[in-house]
């Protein structure tokens, strides 16, 4: 890890926080419902996901709403960080030219915009789990060891995508098509138990299928995940930071000069 980067990063923490807060409040300017859309929205897609395999589909699954809600929350915040990264740093150009201000902060300021989006959801959604299973007040110390795993995956995929945009200006075109691929393939609304097993090796490899089932044990379950959950859910968030911070680093140098 570059010891430089991450200095400037401390350095502009303050800055950081502004921008990130900023973009949150420029989300729902203008908005009637502002904010309350970080938890409707996943009720909305919670509700249409629930008719179709319940009703049509018959997944088969107790409390099958509560089920997919436990996993969606986290996938939203994932897929609008991942939507928003390839323009986070094209879209503040002007910034960059009037302040002396590292690039490092603008892609990390709108994934931490999402994350802060994301917590509110849960805010409000925790409680609703809640009532309906209270043994998983038991597991709530383990919700800041996910949140942080998630957020360091998140931003690494974001940094990189954030630089390589600007190199090769169709990622941000395909990245829409490789995120309604990765939801698909990703556990969120169904169990990996109606996998058929010679399918089960893409799920191995889809970094965000641990931490699907990390939450779905924790919120819906209220069980606590296993030993290789917990692993996989390690090495993804430390491989994925790592390699983030390694690609922005590299071409870093030569960004003011292709935007």
């Amino acid at each position: 890890m570059d010891k430089g980067l991450v200095k400037n990063i401390f350095y502009f923490r303050h800055a950081l926080w502004s921008l990130s807060i900023a973009q949150l409040r420029s989300r729902y300017a203008g908005s009637l419902l502002g904010i309350f859309w970080a938890v409707i929205n996943p009720l909305l897609i919670m509700s249409a996901i629930a008719f179709v395999f319940t009703q049509v589909f018959k997944a088969g699954i107790a409390n099958y709403p509560f089920f997919v809600l436990s996993g969606i929350i986290p996938w939203m915040f994932f897929s609008n960080a991942l939507s928003e990264a390839p323009a986070s740093i094209l879209n503040r150009q002007g910034i960059m030219r009037q302040y002396n201000v590292p690039v490092v902060i603008f892609p990390l300021a709108s994934v931490i915009a999402n994350f802060l989006n994301f917590l509110i959801g849960w805010v409000v959604m925790y409680p609703i789990f809640l009532f309906f299973n209270p043994k998983i007040i038991i597991l709530a110390w383990l919700l800041p060891l996910i949140f942080v795993l998630l957020l360091c995956l998140t931003a690494g995929l974001c940094l990189a995508l954030s630089v390589l945009n600007i190199i090769f200006r169709d990622i941000e075109h395909l990245l829409s098509v490789v995120l309604m691929f990765w939801f698909w393939v990703t556990p969120v609304f169904y169990s990996m138990a109606m996998v058929p097993a010679q399918f089960h090796w893409i799920y191995n490899v889809n970094p965000l299928t641990p931490y699907i089932a990390f939450y779905q044990k924790i919120i819906f379950e209220g069980v606590l995940p296993g030993p290789a959950v917990f692993i996989q859910v390690v090495l993804f968030a430390m491989a994925s930071l790592s390699l983030g911070l390694a690609i922005f680093i590299k071409f870093e140098p030569g960004i003011l000069k292709k935007i």
